[in-house]
């Protein structure tokens, strides 16, 4: 259960709601049920506007479809709210990559790195983006 800052009984619901639209969304996309899950990613997003990792997963779905401005516009958000998610630094990373923009890659790869020091998949990225750029 995902727990309000002020305890309201009104922005616990909200924020219960909007887990359960995220978890919608996510299990729509992993079935390449596209539509329904941006629905619930929006939806996740109004009842909680502070919620990153909606925004991230939402920026997962614009790239799959192609749509990199937007990603770009939903993970440097998420980012925004969660500074500390490497994560979202690693989706918007291989983002800049598909695009062909090293540069930025490799600076969301090395903020990735940095706040997750022991995760390889991540140095992996850092390093196959530096190779892709001649560095």
């Amino acid at each position: 259960m995902v727990c309000s800052r002020s305890g309201a009984p009104g922005d616990v619901a909200a924020k219960v709601a909007a887990e359960e639209a995220f978890n919608r969304g996510k299990a729509y996309l992993s079935k390449g049920d596209d539509d329904r899950a941006f629905a619930d990613y929006n939806q996740a997003i109004k009842l909680d506007p502070k919620y990153a990792a909606a925004y991230s997963n939402r920026g997962s779905a614009y790239e799959l479809k192609g749509d990199y401005d937007r990603a770009f516009e939903d993970y440097s958000q998420a980012i925004t709210l969660n500074p500390k998610s490497a994560s979202a630094y690693t989706s918007r990373g291989l983002a800049y990559e598909r695009k062909g923009d090293y540069d930025r890659a490799i600076a969301d790869y090395t903020e990735a790195v940095k706040l997750e020091p022991n995760n390889e998949m991540y140095k992996w990225f850092l390093e196959d983006a530096r190779k892709k750029r001649g560095w």
